[in-house]
């Protein structure tokens, strides 16, 4: 498996995966010339992409969906429950409706080269998203964008041999910071974000010895990569791999049978 981290934060958020064969997308907040060029200067053939899987509609995440749709004419895999409450955000964002697959939380969803599982996430966007799949022999885990971790979150993660976990905040930067106090309440709330001592508390409890854990969707106001570092190299037991993101940096990595990059 071959895999970018091509973009996270508010800025904008993507994540490509690809056996070589097969590739899948999970969110599109990027451009499509950006996921092109990077495609292709990272050696992976846009042509291998065979479906695109939305973690929610927020912007960041979505705004440039339409167009990979329209460009690579791929299936859109979203939650019904997403489908049904945010028609005039698809329409809005020139997302095509016959292109659209919906699903329910659990099901398993079968592209060439991967098996996707959804589970629920708490946002303030209906109907989203969390993502547990396997692809050549191992398991991936992506959860952003929620402010409660959901139950059937853990037993994904702990059987997952990469993991990426929201890592949005630092608690004492948003209570001193400038944001005003009903915004504060949003992000720490149920349908916000999640914050470094709920990532760093959950990767503890999920990751194995040889894992690989992401952080990812920092905060520009809100966090520093130096916290969540720190936080890392007091909490995260030796022999696992983590790597904190920083926001709008792109990262390449790799797995094979027996080594991870």
């Amino acid at each position: 498996m071959h895999y970018l981290v091509l973009m996270t934060g508010s800025c904008g958020n993507c994540y490509i995966f690809t056996t070589g064969r097969d590739t899948i997308v999970i969110d599109d907040g990027v451009t499509y010339t950006k996921i092109r060029t990077q495609m292709e200067a990272h050696e992976i053939d846009i042509s291998t992409v065979r479906a695109l899987f939305l973690t929610h509609l927020h912007p960041d995440h979505s705004k440039g969906v339409g167009v990979l749709q329209r460009k690579l004419s791929i299936p859109v895999y979203i939650s019904s429950l997403s489908r049904e409450k945010n028609e005039s955000i698809l329409i809005r964002q020139k997302i095509e409706m016959d292109g659209l697959r919906t699903y329910e939380y659990g099901e398993r969803i079968s592209v060439p080269g991967f098996d996707v599982v959804p589970f629920p996430t708490s946002h303030d966007s209906d109907g989203s998203s969390g993502y547990a799949f396997s692809a050549d022999g191992h398991d991936y885990f992506l959860m952003t964008d929620t402010g409660l971790i959901p139950d059937e979150a853990w037993d994904y993660a702990k059987k997952a041999d990469v993991e990426f976990i929201e890592a949005n905040y630092d608690c004492a930067m948003l209570d001193n910071g400038s944001y005003p106090e009903f915004l504060k309440e949003r992000i720490r709330g149920r349908f916000g974000h999640l914050s470094n001592r709920d990532a760093i508390d959950f990767a503890k409890a999920t990751a194995r010895h040889g894992d690989s854990i992401y952080f990812v969707h920092l905060s520009a106001n809100n966090n520093t990569p130096a916290i969540v570092r720190e936080l890392v190299q007091k909490e995260i037991p030796s022999g696992i791999f983590c790597k904190v993101c920083e926001r709008g940096e792109l990262f390449e990595g790799f797995i094979d049978a027996d080594n991870f990059f």
